[in-house]
This record gives structure tokens, C-alpha cells and sequence, in this order.
């Protein structure tokens, strides 16, 4: 198709479908005089591009990039744009958004197991230490019960008595 008759097809300026051409960086061909000529498939591409460049519309799905006219600039400029152009390519979109959503609900069940095992843990931990800063405290008190209540060294003692020298024989047979 010609220029001329793509315009009239999508009722729009040629200067309008030539900015669209260059801003989409449509390879066309180009008759012998160099005009372009549009085959069917850059026609709907045209088509799909203007129906969502009118006025936007409340979309049930988040599109990264939309059609959009430039405010303050002339009308018919593109913005940025996303052409769909298999319906076999929406539907893998939203099947890969879904399992997004069902691995990240996964990840979180995970992650909330993962917590309430490491509650368990500490809550364990934080009874066996109790159990034992017990035993310490009965094994201090049972210690200083055994401890005599005379705190004096043992080298502070009095030495062991000593046995009595026995008299040499000669002296206790002639006692003076």
C-alpha cells in the first residue's frame, strides 16, 4: 500500500503516519520512485499503534510501555510504544506474571516457616539456659554450705603439738 492509502485507511495526516514510521523505526520498503510502501503486517502494526494512542482507556493488565501522546508537543507524537503483536504473546505475559506471583507467595511461606522453626529454636535455647543458671545457683549455694564459717588460712593454724623429747636415759635414771 501507499502512503496515501495508509493514511486514508487510519484517517490520519501524512506527516502524522511518517512520524510514526520514524519513531518506531519501521524498516519499509520503497517502490522505484523511493516512496514507501506499507505491507498488510506494518499496516496492523499502524492500526494496533493508533488504537492505543486515543485517549487511555482503563486496561485490566499493567503494561510496561504505553502509547501516548507527548503533552505541549504536536498531536499524533508518540511517547513510548508496545506493540502486541501475537495474542499467543499476552497470554505467555500473564502466565509469567502469575507464576511471579505464586513464587513470591511461595518465598513468603517459606520464609514465615523459616521464623516460626527459629522462634522454636531460641525459645528451646532460652529454657536451657534458664535450667542451667538454676543448677549454677544451686551448685554455689551447696558450695558455700560446705565452706567453714572460720575463714582463717590454712598456714594461719596453729602448728600440730609436739611430742615431748624424751629425757635421755642417763638423766632419768639419776634425776636431779
Amino acid at each position: 500500500m501507499s502512503t496515501a492509502d495508509v493514511t486514508k485507511l487510519l484517517g490520519v495526516s501524512r506527516r502524522t503516519l511518517m512520524r510514526w514510521v520514524q519513531q518506531l523505526d519501521m524498516q519499509l520498503e520503497k517502490n522505484e520512485l523511493g516512496h514507501y510502501q506499507f505491507s498488510n503486517e506494518d499496516v496492523e502494526r499502524l492500526k494496533q499503534i493508533q488504537s492505543q494512542s486515543q485517549p487511555p482507556q482503563t486496561q485490566s493488565q499493567p503494561v510496561s510501555q504505553a502509547v501516548q501522546t507527548v503533552q505541549g508537543s504536536r498531536k499524533g507524537t508518540l511517547k513510548n510504544v508496545e506493540v502486541v503483536e501475537n495474542p499467543l504473546e499476552e497470554s505467555l505475559i500473564k502466565r509469567m506474571e502469575e507464576l511471579e506471583r505464586a513464587l513470591r507467595s511461595k518465598a513468603d511461606d517459606v520464609v514465615s516457616y523459616q521464623m516460626l522453626q527459629h522462634r522454636r529454636e531460641i525459645e528451646e535455647l532460652t529454657k536451657k539456659i534458664a535450667l542451667l543458671e538454676q543448677k549454677i545457683e544451686d551448685l554455689e549455694n551447696a558450695q558455700s554450705k560446705r565452706e567453714p564459717k572460720d575463714h582463717s588460712l590454712v598456714f594461719d593454724q596453729s602448728t600440730t603439738q609436739k611430742k615431748p623429747r624424751r629425757k635421755n636415759l642417763i638423766s632419768s635414771i639419776f634425776s636431779f
